[in-house]
């Protein structure tokens, strides 16, 4: 669906009166209540405002969405659901939270950038890029309103995000917003972009990136004066990894390097480089990951760094295995940092991903891989 589409559907949720607004409650009692999907769903850190009514605790959006059928990705939550449940006479709770939420979203929902963002996440809520302080996460904002500031995002063939840099007037620098996707990798933060729908549309989220180079272009300011900008090539987390690059470039591989050798070329790798580098911004991410990847895993040395255990087997080409994982993000793939990494087997993997103690198990692995790796 396009933006424009989005923007169709998010633009004003359709009037109902408050029956329909009741049968819905109704409905989601009789059919949704019992399911094992909404079993627990106030314990779901995806849900944080509820419906007081009957006694009971209703999904806010849910009820919404049942009522006017609009899917609950198109309109974002927060502040706008709650505002029009509230003019029907409804009565809005929040839910108790944990204190430190989820760093999750479902690509093409609509969030509210107030409420589903930044109340729980941090970071500014003006600038299009905002780098959160208590958590470990840049949020990445885009919209046609860069136009009017000289520059364009856009996105080419192989899905690489070209990301104009902050600053309306004069030069562009390499500090504040625009040195924290430079840096996210070293800082151990994701990059998460969303698009900008247009005032009070929310923001449609596109996904996590990662910063594979920036490049320096001339454009015109805000007041139309020549200056150099800098743009960001953003890869999809995990879109690096198909097969073709894989076999490419293993070959690559270099096992005979020492630690400190392999260590120092993953430090090197960290780093977001600058435009030249052979290859498309895809192949440089991985081949740049991999680097890292192959200095964890050689740290490591054959044993799991969250339960201590022999890798469970030894590949065909005669390394033990073990998985690289990144302990500051939910995801798993895409460049990183030593220090957010640490080489564990399969089932201490799926317990953290899965696992009903996954989160204290990777906070440990998290205390262990800051113990033995240097900060400088």
């Amino acid at each position: 669906m396009s933006a424009d589409s989005y923007r169709e559907v998010a633009l004003k949720l359709p009037p109902v009166k408050k029956q329909k607004l009741e049968e819905a409650l109704k409905q989601f009692d009789e059919i949704f209540r019992q399911r094992p999907e909404w079993k627990g769903w106030t314990e779901n850190q995806a849900h944080r405002y509820a419906i007081s009514a009957n006694n009971r605790l209703y999904p806010a959006k849910k009820i919404v969405s049942l009522a006017t059928n609009t899917p609950v990705g198109l309109f974002s939550g927060g502040q706008p659901t709650n505002g029009y449940l509230e003019r029907h006479g409804f009565t809005i709770v929040d839910l108790p939270r944990l204190a430190d939420p989820e760093l999750s979203f479902v690509v093409g929902h609509i969030y509210d950038r107030k409420t589903e963002i930044h109340d729980l996440f941090g970071g500014s809520r003006q600038s299009g890029i905002s780098s959160s302080a208590q958590a470990p996460v840049v949020f990445i904002f885009t919209g046609e309103s860069g136009g009017k500031y000289g520059y364009t995002d856009s996105h080419n063939e192989e899905l690489v995000f070209s990301y104009t840099g902050e600053g309306q007037l004069g030069h562009m620098t390499l500090t504040k917003g625009n040195l924290s996707i430079i840096e996210h990798a070293k800082n151990g933060k994701a990059l998460h972009v969303f698009e900008i729908l247009g005032k009070s549309l929310g923001q449609k989220y596109l996904g996590e990136y990662t910063c594979a180079s920036h490049e320096w272009r001339r454009g015109p300011d805000k007041n139309g004066d020549d200056r150099a900008i800098v743009i960001f090539n953003l890869v999809p987390e995990g879109l690096e990894f198909d097969s073709r690059a894989r076999a490419e470039e293993d070959e690559a591989l270099e096992p005979t390097l020492s630690l400190a050798e392999a260590r120092e070329r993953a430090l090197a790798a960290a780093e977001a480089g600058a435009a030249g580098e052979n290859g498309s911004a895809r192949r440089t991410v991985y081949r740049r990951s991999r680097a890292i990847s192959d200095y964890v895993l050689k740290r490591a040395a054959g044993n799991c760094e969250s339960c201590e255990k022999p890798a469970p087997f030894v590949k065909t080409n005669g390394s033990p295995y073990l998985e690289p994982h990144h302990i500051n993000r939910l995801s798993d793939g895409g460049l990183d940092h030593p220090r957010y990494i640490g080489a564990i087997c399969p089932t201490c993997h799926r317990e953290i991903h899965h696992g009903l103690h996954g989160r204290v198990k990777n906070e440990a692995l998290k205390a262990y891989v800051a113990s033995i790796e240097p900060k400088s």
